[in-house]
């Protein structure tokens, strides 16, 4: 079980009229320093990480796992079209940005933290993949708290990025950078549980998985993050918690961070499904 202690987020919807919003004076004043020659993933990485926590909170071997399914790809957009459509060398830091664990390097710079420094991709489930990461560290005891978060920016023009995500080119988008304080050991403080990270496999399965849970858990709500609606979910009759988010790759951050700020008595399932009969699942209990 992994206990949330503290969280803290950016979130911002996005469109043509408007632009990308602007970041760096917020950035500034939530970071110990001004950061130089940093792109907008890194800000927004250290904006989310810095309303998480404060850094009386955090010791040096906090653990740090960032989830993202494209990493910094306006600056990655940039260098390639500098390189293969102007024909030019790209600018050295804008080159070593495109590095998804630069990102890393200055969230722990930020808190002087010096332990694991872990940077994970996996589709839409990149927030599991960061918290199973997480979860096997803590419970062998290599590290006593993790910083977990989950960061994703927009891109303009909307369209193309609709294409990139696999969505259609009308679809309301945002961008978020998610995070997680957790520890290993319960502390009165906490303000959630997770109790489950896992991936599971088949309709079948995941319907068996669900039934269990239903017994075990009352007041439990379902957020699910997938093209398609899974029928199982309307036969089990579920509670659906859905939270008014756009669409974004690292939605189930927004969407399990404002479900524990509600602070009400209750378990929430998310369920994330890669398209390829594997079910990325989360249960998370409120603790007050």
């Amino acid at each position: 079980m992994l206990n949330v202690i503290a969280l803290g987020d950016y979130y911002a919807t996005i469109n043509d009229l408007d632009g990308l919003p602007e970041v760096r004076n917020e950035v500034n004043e939530v970071c110990r320093e001004r950061f130089r020659r940093v792109d907008r993933f890194i800000q927004l990485c250290l904006l989310g990480s810095a309303r998480c926590v404060d850094q009386d909170m955090l010791n040096r071997n906090t653990g740090l796992y960032i989830g993202s399914r494209f990493a910094a790809i306006c600056n990655t957009i940039k260098v390639q079209e500098q390189m293969f459509v102007k024909k030019q060398i790209p600018r050295p830091a804008n080159f070593i940005n495109t590095l998804s664990n630069s990102a890393g390097y200055y969230v722990a710079r930020n808190f002087q933290l010096e332990g694991k420094n872990i940077f994970v991709s996996r589709g839409n489930a990149s927030l599991e993949a960061a918290l199973q990461l997480a979860s096997l560290d803590l419970l062998s005891g290599k590290v006593e708290q993790a910083l977990v978060g989950v960061v994703d920016e927009g891109v303009l023009p909307a369209a193309d990025h609709c294409l990139r995500l696999g969505v259609p080119t009308d679809t309301a988008l945002a961008e978020g950078s998610h995070w997680f304080l957790l520890s290993r050991s319960t502390t009165q403080d906490s303000l959630a549980t997770i109790t489950d990270v896992c991936t599971i496999i088949g309709e079948k399965k995941l319907k068996n998985w669900l039934e269990n849970k239903m017994v075990e858990q009352d007041n439990l709500l379902v957020h699910q993050f997938s093209p398609n609606e899974l029928p199982l979910l309307s036969e089990l009759k579920i509670e659906a918690y859905n939270p008014a988010l756009q669409y974004y790759p690292s939605r189930t951050g927004g969407v399990l961070l404002r479900f524990i700020q509600q602070g009400k008595a209750q378990a929430l399932i998310t369920i994330c499904d890669d398209g390829q009969s594997r079910f990325h699942v989360t249960q998370t209990v409120v603790n007050r």
